[in-house]
C-alpha cells in the first residue's frame, strides 16, 4: 500500500512538473511574440539607411495599392508598403545623416541610438551630452539631460516629427516636455512631403540655434515644471497611481500572473530607496512620474509604438502637474 502512495505521489509530481513547464514554455512564447513586436534597438546608423525604392505593383489591383515600397533591408528584400501614386518616398538616407549634420554644425556634441519596427518605422533619439545643458532635480542627485528624437516611416504609420524632450540618466527613460513650453519654444517640427521634410532641416537648423543662445531659459521654463512634480510629496503611492492611471486611460492588469500597481509601486519605491539619488525613501510626484514613464516604455510590458507611449506619457504629465 505505502509504495502504491508512493507511485501515487511520484505521478502527481510529475504532472505537476509538466503542467509547470507547459506554463513556463507559454509564458516565454508571449514574451518572445512582445519581443518581436517591440522596437529593435542599434547603434549603427546603416541598420535603417538601406536601400528603398517605390515600384509597380504587379498584381491586379486599384490605384491605391498600385505601387509597392521596396526595401532591401539586413534581412532581405521586404514589401514595406502597398501604396498609391501619390506617396512621395523619401528615404531615410535622406533624413538622418542631414540631422546629425545640423546637429554637428551647431556644435552639439551628442550620442545616438537608432530604433525601427519590423523595418518600417524609425526613430533616432540624440542625447546631448554636453553637461552645461544638463539638470539636477534640487536637493537630489537625479539627473536629467535634453533630448532630440526623430521618427519616421515607410508606411505613414509613424508620421515624420522631429521633437524635443528629456532624457532621466538613471533609468534610461525617455521624458516629455509640458506642451505649453513645447509651444512656446517651437520644440516640435512636423512635416509629411518630400519640400516640408527638408524644409524641416533649415527649422532644426534654426531651433538649434535659439536652443543654444537661450539654453537657460528655455531649462528654467522647462524643469520648474519638473520641479513642481518633485515638490509634491505623496503619503499613500497606491491611491496616488491608481488615480493617474485611471485619468490617463492606462488599464490595471491585476490576476495571479501578473500585477500594474505593484510592479509601478516596486519601481518607484525602488528610486526612493535608491541612495545615490537622495530621496531619503520618501515618495514624490516626480517619481509617480518617472514610475509610469518606465512602465511605458518597458517593452516586456508595453509594445505600442513609441510615438503612442509619448502620447500616454504626455497625458500623464499634464494631468500631474493640473491635478496636485
Amino acid at each position: 500500500m505505502e509504495n502504491i502512495t508512493e507511485t501515487l505521489d511520484a505521478r502527481k509530481a510529475k504532472q505537476q512538473a509538466k503542467r509547470q513547464a507547459r506554463l513556463e514554455q507559454k509564458r516565454q512564447e508571449r514574451l518572445e511574440r512582445k519581443l518581436a513586436s517591440a522596437p529593435k534597438i542599434t547603434k549603427d546608423i546603416n541598420d535603417i539607411l538601406f536601400d528603398v525604392e517605390l515600384i509597380d505593383n504587379p498584381n491586379q489591383t486599384n490605384s491605391e495599392y498600385s505601387k509597392i515600397v521596396v526595401g532591401q533591408t539586413p534581412e532581405g528584400e521586404m514589401h514595406l508598403n502597398y501604396c498609391s501614386p501619390r506617396y512621395e518616398l523619401v528615404p531615410n538616407s535622406e533624413i538622418f545623416p542631414n540631422i546629425e549634420k545640423v546637429l554637428k554644425s551647431n556644435k552639439i556634441k551628442f550620442d545616438v541610438t537608432y530604433k525601427h519596427l519590423n523595418h518600417v518605422r524609425f526613430y533616432a533619439d540624440y542625447l546631448i551630452t554636453d553637461k552645461a545643458y544638463a539638470y539636477k532635480m534640487k536637493g537630489t542627485d537625479d539627473t536629467i539631460e535634453p533630448m532630440l528624437r526623430v521618427q519616421h516611416s515607410y508606411n505613414g504609420l509613424t508620421k515624420y516629427r522631429i521633437i524635443f524632450g528629456y532624457f532621466r540618466i538613471i533609468c534610461s527613460n525617455g521624458l516629455v516636455i509640458p506642451l505649453q513650453e513645447m509651444n512656446k519654444f517651437n520644440l516640435s517640427i512636423n512635416g509629411k512631403h518630400t519640400e516640408s521634410i527638408k524644409k524641416s532641416f533649415q527649422k532644426l537648423d534654426s531651433l538649434l540655434q535659439v536652443f543654444v543662445s537661450d539654453a537657460k531659459q528655455i531649462r528654467k521654463d522647462i524643469t520648474k515644471k519638473y520641479e513642481v512634480l518633485g515638490g509634491h510629496w505623496v503619503a499613500n503611492v497606491q491611491d496616488r497611481l491608481k488615480e493617474v492611471l485611471a485619468a490617463s486611460s492606462i488599464a490595471i492588469i491585476d490576476n495571479k500572473n501578473y500585477d500594474t500597481l505593484t510592479d509601478i509601486t516596486n519601481r518607484i519605491n525602488n528610486e526612493a530607496d535608491n541612495n545615490s539619488l537622495g530621496y531619503n525613501g520618501k515618495v514624490n510626484d516626480w517619481l509617480i512620474y518617472n514610475g509610469i514613464n518606465q512602465y511605458l516604455n518597458d517593452n516586456n510590458r508595453n509594445i505600442a509604438a513609441p510615438e503612442k507611449r509619448v502620447e500616454t506619457d504626455s497625458n500623464v504629465l499634464e494631468y500631474m502637474l493640473e491635478y496636485k
